[in-house]
């Protein structure tokens, strides 16, 4: 039940608690006001904090980084100091990998005169020696061969002067052409020798690019 008094909306409750608001607005107001500010500073506080934990977690990935990359700087450095104790070795390889990459032309053209000279002596007649063997290469651009009046394509020449009982060599000869490498060969001097009643006759040999060596070559015939 509300009686009506005074000014219109000025409403009376029977009954009700009387209430009575003796502070000034200005008073209310003011207390508004601080409630407004601490909500604002609770704000404030929670942006700091997180800020604060933003910070942290981004010095902590910094300095862990940095730790690691401490760590793979040491190890690193410890890596190179033990590569270094090898530096010798790596010097050794990479002078035998040199070597064998200029091996095939070092040694191109290369015949291997003592095995040749030692299946030369397999070819004399019974009671026949070698007394004197030269031998020389034609070219000294090897991969060319070089061809002359009534000779085959050669690249060598041997010279072989023998000690023989007869003066009749024609079974040598034929003996010569089973050398690898064998061209042709023409007999030289014959010279008896009174002291001895034997001969001393010689023998230029041609051969070929098949009596070289090819140690290096790969693929190679055996």
């Amino acid at each position: 039940m509300s009686i009506v008094l005074g000014k219109k909306g000025d409403m009376l409750a029977l009954g009700a608690i009387p209430r009575a608001h003796l502070l000034p607005l200005e008073v209310k107001a003011y207390q508004k006001a601080q409630g407004g500010r601490r909500l604002l500073i609770t704000g404030l506080v929670g942006m700091i904090a997180v800020v604060i934990l933003a910070v942290g977690t981004a010095t902590f990935g910094l300095v862990n980084t940095n730790a690691k990359l401490s760590a793979e700087q040491a190890r690193t450095a410890s890596l190179m100091a033990e590569q270094s104790k090898y530096v010798s070795v790596v010097t050794v390889q990479n002078q035998v990998s040199d070597l064998a990459s200029v091996q095939p032309i070092a040694a191109t053209g290369e015949i291997l005169w003592q095995p040749y000279a030692a299946s030369l002596q397999g070819t004399l007649p019974a009671d026949t020696k070698i007394t004197a063997f030269t031998a020389q290469l034609d070219d000294t651009k090897i991969a060319t061969a070089v061809s002359g009046p009534l000779q085959g394509t050669h690249i060598a020449t041997v010279t072989i002067t023998a000690d023989s009982p007869k003066a009749s060599i024609s079974d040598w000869l034929d003996n010569l052409a089973k050398l690898p490498g064998f061209v042709d060969a023409t007999p030289g001097s014959v010279v008896l020798v009174p002291a001895s009643s034997r001969y001393t006759v010689s023998v230029a040999l041609h051969v070929n690019a098949d009596a070289m060596a090819n140690r290096f070559v790969v693929g190679k015939k055996k």
